[in-house]
C-alpha cells in the first residue's frame, strides 16, 4: 500500500505506522559511524581473505570483524534513536577494535593502525573540541599499548610520535575545514535577511524576529508593540533627485531609526521605503510615544534640505490590536493607510474605527475583500498555530506550492494564487478537534472521518466571490492521481493542477516537520518519498517540477555561497 504523508494520512488507520529520526543530525551522526564500522570490518576481512601472518590470530580477527558488523546494525537500526553518549562511547570502542584487529595481526606495526585515521576524522567533524581531544587521547594511549605489546623497529617514542602526529594532522585539517564552512554558511544565512542598502534587517529576518519577541510575550504573558513607518514622498525624490539620493535618503533614514531606538528593539527595512520596530516590553501608548519622537527627528533631520523627507508610522500592540504576526500586520497597515489618507508626517494608533472609514463605492468593495481574506488567513494562521505550535506550515506549503507553479510555467498571477492557497489550504481543520489533530497514535475510523471532512469545510468557509479558484483549490488538494483520495475520489486531470501541487507542497512540509505523531524523516527521505508516490499519491509531473525547483534554489545557495 502507498504509504502517505500528509498531516492526517500519515496516522490514519489503513496506513502502516513507520517510526523516524526526531533529529536529522543525530541520525546522520549515527549512521556515518555505523558505516565506518562496516567499512572497517570489511577491510579487515579482506585482509584477513589475503595472504597474511602465519603468526596471526585468525580467531581473534574474525571475533573482532564480527563484533564491528554487530556494532554497525545496531547503529544503523537505531540511528534515529540513539543517544548522543552512546556515540561518543560507540567511537572509543571503535578504537578498541581497531588496536584488536592490529594486535591480532602479529605484526610490528601493523598498517591497520592508520583505521585510526577515520577516529580522528569523524571525532573532528562531528564533535565538540573537548570530545575529540578524548577521542585522540584514548587512541594515543591505545596506540601506545599496542607498540608496548609489539615493539616496532626504531624504537616506540618514535613511531608512535609519527603516527599520532599525521592523524592529529588530518583531524585539524577536517576541523578547520568545518569552521571554515560554518563561517560561510553564517554569513550567507545573515546576507538573506540583511538589506543591503541600510544594513538593517530585512523583511525575512524582520518577520524571523517578529515571531520570536510574540512567542516570548505569549509564555511570559508579556507586551510587544510594533511600528510600521513609511517615508512619504519618496518616488518624488526618486523621480526629481535620481535613485542614488533616494538610496542616501533611505540610509540617513535608517540612521536616525537606528539612533532613536533602545538597544533591545527590532529595526528592519520590510519594503522600499518602510521601515518597522518591533519594541519588547512595550505597550500601545508607549510604542505611539516612540513613534512620534522618531517622527519629529526625521522631520528635523530633512527639514533643510531642497525636498524634505517625512514619514506616517502605524502603530499596533500585541493582545489589543492582534495575537499573531499577520494580525499585527493587517492592523498596522490600517493604521499606516489612514496616516496616509489623512494628511502623512503623521502617527495613528490602531483602532477599530478605522476599518468603519468611509470610501468610495468600488474601494470599499476592494475592503471589504481584502477583510474578507484578512479574517481567513487569520483563521488559517490560528489552526496551524493548534495544530504544529506555529504559523509556518501553511506558509511553507504556500512558498513551495508558488515554487511549483513557477517551475511548470504558471503565470506570475496564477502562482500567486496558488501560493494563497498553500496558506489556506488546511482552514477546514478548524472545525476538528483538538483531541484528534493532536493525538500521537493513529486515528481511529471514526476520527479519521473526521479528518477527511476538513477540504470540504474549507471549501465552504472560502465561499467568496474573490476566492472562487481557491476554494475549488482547497476543497480537492486531498485528491489523488490514482482516485484515492477525499472527498470526492477525483482522478487524474479532474484534479486541477493547483490542487496537484497544494499536495505535493503539503506531503513534502509534513515529511521533514517534527509532529506530535510523525517526526521528519528528512529532506533526503521525503524527496524520495515523492518519487516512490508519484504517478498514484501524487502527480509525476508536479513531483518532477518540484524537485528540480528544489535543485535549483540548492545550487543558486551553493553558488551564493562560493562567492563569499
Amino acid at each position: 500500500m502507498t504509504m502517505r504523508f500528509v498531516a492526517e494520512e500519515s496516522r490514519a488507520p489503513s496506513t502502516p505506522g513507520a517510526g523516524f529520526e526526531s533529529s536529522f543530525e543525530s541520525s546522520l551522526m549515527a549512521k556515518a559511524l555505523a558505516g565506518l564500522f562496516a567499512a572497517g570490518a570489511t577491510l579487515a576481512l579482506i585482509t584477513f581473505a589475503l595472504p597474511h601472518s602465519a603468526h596471526a590470530s585468525d580467531a581473534g580477527l574474525l571475533s573482532i570483524v564480527a563484533i564491528a558488523y554487530a556494532v554497525a546494525g545496531v547503529l544503523f537500526w537505531r540511528a534515529s534513536t540513539t543517544p548522543s553518549v552512546i556515540l561518543r562511547l560507540s567511537l572509543a570502542w571503535g578504537s578498541t577494535l581497531i588496536t584488536g584487529v592490529a594486535y591480532f595481526s602479529a605484526q610490528s606495526p601493523s598498517p591497520l593502525v592508520f583505521f585510526y585515521l577515520w577516529v580522528f576524522l569523524y571525532s573532528a567533524y562531528f564533535f565538540t573540541t573537548g570530545e575529540m581531544v578524548f577521542q585522540i587521547a584514548y587512541v594515543g594511549i591505545a596506540y601506545a599499548a599496542l607498540l608496548i605489546a609489539r615493539p616496532p623497529t626504531g624504537g616506540i617514542p618514535a613511531w608512535w610520535l609519527v603516527g599520532m602526529g599525521s592523524l592529529v594532522v588530518a583531524a585539524i585539517l577536517i576541523r578547520s575545514m568545518r569552521q571554515r564552512v560554518e563561517l560561510l554558511i553564517a554569513s550567507l544565512y545573515e546576507a538573506a535577511r540583511t538589506d543591503p542598502l541600510t544594513k538593517l534587517a530585512n523583511r525575512r529576518g524582520f518577520r524571523e524576529l517578529l515571531d520570536l519577541e510574540l512567542e516570548r510575550a505569549r509564555r511570559s504573558e508579556g507586551r510587544v508593540a510594533l511600528l510600521i513607518g513609511d517615508i512619504d514622498h519618496l518616488k518624488e525624490v526618486n523621480d526629481r533627485s535620481g535613485q542614488r539620493v533616494g538610496d542616501m535618503a533611505l540610509q540617513r533614514v535608517a540612521r536616525v531609526l537606528d539612533a532613536g531606538k533602545r538597544a533591545i528593539d527590532g529595526l528592519a527595512r520590510v519594503g522600499g521605503g518602510q521601515f518597522a520596530l518591533i519594541l519588547p516590553d512595550v505597550d500601545q501608548h508607549g510604542a505611539f510615544a516612540l513613534a512620534e519622537r522618531l517622527r519629529a527627528q526625521l522631520h528635523d533631520e530633512f527639514a533643510r534640505d531642497a525636498l524634505p523627507v517625512t514619514i506616517s508610522f502605524g502603530v499596533v500592540a500585541y493582545r489589543q490590536h492582534g495575537e499573531t504576526a499577520a494580525s499585527l500586520l493587517r492592523a498596522a497597515d490600517e493604521a499606516l493607510y489612514a496616516a496616509k489618507a489623512n494628511g502623512r508626517d503623521m502617527s495613528v494608533l490602531y483602532s477599530q474605527t478605522l476599518q468603519q472609514s468611509p470610501r468610495g463605492d468600488a474601494q470599499s468593495r476592494d475592503i471589504q475583500e481584502e477583510r474578507f481574506l484578512a479574517v481567513v488567513l487569520d483563521l488559517a494562521e490560528t489552526v496551524d498555530l493548534r495544530f504544529s505550535g506555529s504559523a509556518r506550515h501553511s506558509e511553507t506549503v504556500g512558498r513551495y506550492a508558488e515554487m511549483m507553479a513557477r517551475q511548470l510555467g504558471l503565470s506570475v498571477q496564477r502562482a500567486s494564487r496558488v501560493q494563497l492557497a498553500g496558506r489556506l489550504h488546511d482552514i477546514g481543520k478548524v472545525g476538528v478537534p483538538d483531541s484528534i489533530l493532536s493525538k500521537p497514535a493513529k486515528l481511529t475510523d471514526e476520527e479519521f472521518a473526521v479528518i477527511k471532512r476538513h477540504p470540504e469545510l474549507g471549501a465552504q468557509i472560502l465561499e467568496h466571490h474573490s476566492l472562487e479558484d481557491v476554494r475549488r483549490w482547497v476543497g480537492a488538494h486531498h485528491e489523488r492521481p490514482d482516485g484515492r483520495g477525499y472527498p470526492l475520489a477525483l482522478a487524474g486531470e479532474a484534479i486541477p493542477i493547483e490542487a496537484r501541487i497544494l499536495a505535493v507542497a503539503d506531503s513534502y512540509e509534513a515529511m521533514t516537520s517534527d509532529r506530535a505523531y510523525s517526526p521528519s524523516i528528512g529532506h533526503t527521505a521525503a524527496r524520495a518519498e515523492l518519487e516512490r508516490c508519484a504517478g498514484a499519491q501524487f502527480d509525476a509531473r508536479v513531483v518532477e517540477a518540484f524537485l528540480a525547483a528544489l535543485q535549483h534554489d540548492a545550487e543558486h545557495a551553493e553558488a551564493a555561497l562560493m562567492r563569499l
